[in-house]
């Protein structure tokens, strides 16, 4: 008589480890058997810290540049992996109107002319609100009556998934808490890396046109064709400084940074469509050590211009999703 054989599939867990860097802690969430690693600063607006994942060739990448000192993280001056909003980039002269209302937000950006710049939460304490080391999966939360010059209450939550072979994932959602319409955008300022140096490798950007820009660095109402990078290449020596208006209209668009030595490819997803990331900021950072490769809801100066602002009504959200992932070149 033949036994009955069963076999046990045993499921080993993320695990959550928390640590700090100085006074900032940080929660970080690693999966044991790949290494692939997620890191989040949540006294800095639930800015993503670091980001490890394993590519086609075995190796694990750290393919984020993240804060390394304490003195960085307290200024955070470039915004490294921040979630910028109610608005991502800037707002020109630190002004705007809505609904016959003025309204002035800090200036905290004071060359070309003065801005307020990257949203208000680059210095909140977010809450962590759920996390699941079966799914891989936590978020944080920020809830605010309003700030200087946006006088909107508004709940911003932040839902972060890592995955060994689907690479990292992140839903953001703002929600209207008030009794009224109020003005919302969304960015997230990642710097992305292959190596010690950006200079060699390809860029490949998705379709779609240039936003114009004034010696204010905000767009001036006209659209550019741009192909440079609709195939992958070299990014060279040049300083980027792009805003895109993305031309696909649903599903999902994916820009690639490759490393041809390496033979990798970083693959950052966004959805696009109404309410979600139809504009894409490329930005090279000074060191060339790093390229900001950043989801936008909306254009710069979009609570000016209006270019992508989204208007929630009471009890309305604006929910959109990005990733990383690694492939083969």
């Amino acid at each position: 008589m033949r036994r009955k054989t069963s076999t046990t599939i045993i499921s080993i867990l993320m695990r959550f480890r928390t640590s700090s860097i100085g006074e900032f802690p940080v929660l970080t969430l690693e999966d044991p058997t790949s290494g692939a690693l997620l890191s989040v600063l949540p006294t800095r607006g639930a800015s993503v810290h670091e980001l490890s994942l394993p590519g086609p060739d075995g190796a694990l990448h750290a393919v984020m540049q993240p804060m390394r000192t304490r003195i960085e993280i307290l200024r955070h001056r470039w915004a490294k992996g921040a979630q910028l909003a109610p608005w991502p980039n800037r707002i020109q002269g630190a002004s705007y109107e809505f609904m016959g209302q003025t309204h002035l937000p800090v200036k905290n950006f004071r060359t070309q002319g003065g801005h307020a710049i990257h949203g208000l939460i680059l210095f909140e304490t977010a809450k962590l609100t759920a996390k699941s080391p079966e799914k891989g999966t936590f978020e944080y939360s920020i809830s605010s009556q309003g700030w200087q010059g946006y006088p909107f209450p508004v709940k911003m939550t932040f839902r972060f998934g890592l995955d060994p072979k689907e690479g990292f994932s992140m839903e953001s959602e703002i929600e209207n808490l008030g009794t009224g319409p109020c003005p919302v955008g969304h960015g997230w300022h990642p710097y992305f890396r292959l190596g010690d140096s950006v200079v060699g490798n390809l860029l490949q950007l998705p379709n779609g046109k240039r936003l114009a820009m004034t010696a204010r660095c905000v767009p001036d109402g006209t659209r550019q064709d741009w192909n440079q990078f609709a195939k992958p290449t070299a990014i060279g020596p040049d300083f980027l400084d792009a805003s895109m208006e993305l031309s696909a209209k649903s599903g999902k668009v994916t820009s690639h940074l490759i490393d041809l030595e390496k033979k990798l490819s970083l693959d950052v997803w966004q959805e696009v469509g109404p309410g979600k990331y139809g504009y894409l900021q490329v930005f090279t950072h000074p060191r060339r050590h790093c390229l900001a490769i950043e989801p936008m809801t909306c254009a710069p100066n979009a609570f000016q211009n209006r270019i992508g602002l989204v208007v929630l009504k009471p009890g309305e959200t604006l929910k959109a999703a990005c990733g990383v992932r690694l492939s083969k070149a």
